[in-house]
């Protein structure tokens, strides 16, 4: 059986805007996975039909939206899945 791995996750940025404070980012996003025609792996906002982040295997960079301010993001840590 395999084990949940995950160090940091990938939420929304407006989906985390919009959480109530009563609900945890696990209950509140709802996102989906897939692998890119080129490999690539892309995560997708069902809620605001949205690109959250492109896996770029090639040059291993991550392509945001515009909308994500990346002076917040901490790769060691999620601030919003602290409690999580």
């Amino acid at each position: 059986m395999y084990e949940n791995y995950i160090a940091s996750f990938i939420h929304c940025s407006l989906c985390i805007k919009e959480k109530p404070e009563t609900v945890s980012p696990r209950e509140w996003t709802n996102n989906e996975v897939g692998i890119l025609l080129n490999g690539d792996i892309q995560v997708w906002c069902i809620r605001h039909e949205k690109n959250v982040g492109i896996f770029d295997m090639q040059t291993d960079k991550i392509l945001v939206d515009k909308d994500v301010d990346t002076s917040e993001l901490d790769v060691n840590q999620c601030a919003c899945c602290v409690d999580e």
